[in-house]
């Protein structure tokens, strides 16, 4: 067995293996990454990829602006989750579009100079939810001037699920 500072080679393997499984792992889950730069057209424009719950995630940088399809069932609430890498300045303006199929209609969150890093919960995730209420392709746009790197993931929760994690207290 070789021996390194009177530690087992093997077990600083495991050391720096174990490293990688932090809370940006947790937030990655069973995910494959998805470089989202396609162009995918929907809604006379065009989005990078297609995230399928619980399939993809994507990683990139702000400033700046993503755009990407998620599909429904039917009604349904799609969450957005960003985990901050990291975070170098605020910015004064994020904002989150969520269209109905066929851009029919549009819901928008829009930060409005709140910091966003603060508006992160414990682990670094900023979430948000908005309702959509026709089955299809769903058009999801974020602008954002904060500075900082980010994974993105998105959910689509049905109205029990979102009922459950109410009861449970966890939003």
């Amino acid at each position: 067995m070789l021996l390194r500072f009177g530690v087992p080679l093997s077990g600083l393997v495991v050391v720096a293996t174990a490293c990688s499984f932090g809370s940006e792992g947790t937030f990655i889950g069973p995910r494959a990454l998805d470089t989202c730069d396609l162009e995918i057209p929907i809604c006379n424009t065009t989005a990078g990829c297609k995230l399928v719950e619980e399939d993809r995630y994507i990683e990139g940088q702000f400033p700046g602006q993503r755009s990407m399809i998620v599909p429904t069932a039917g009604e349904a609430t799609i969450r957005v989750e960003i985990f901050w890498r990291s975070q170098l300045g605020p910015g004064a303006d994020t904002e989150i579009i969520w269209h109905e199929p066929a851009c029919v209609d549009a819901f928008r969150f829009e930060s409005q100079g709140a910091n966003v890093f603060d508006d992160s919960n414990a682990q670094g995730i900023f979430i948000k939810d908005r309702k959509v209420f026709r089955e299809g392709e769903h058009l999801v746009e974020i602008r954002s001037d904060a500075t900082g790197e980010f994974l993105l993931r998105t959910s689509v929760l049905t109205n029990s699920e979102i009922e459950a994690e109410k009861t449970a207290g966890l939003f």
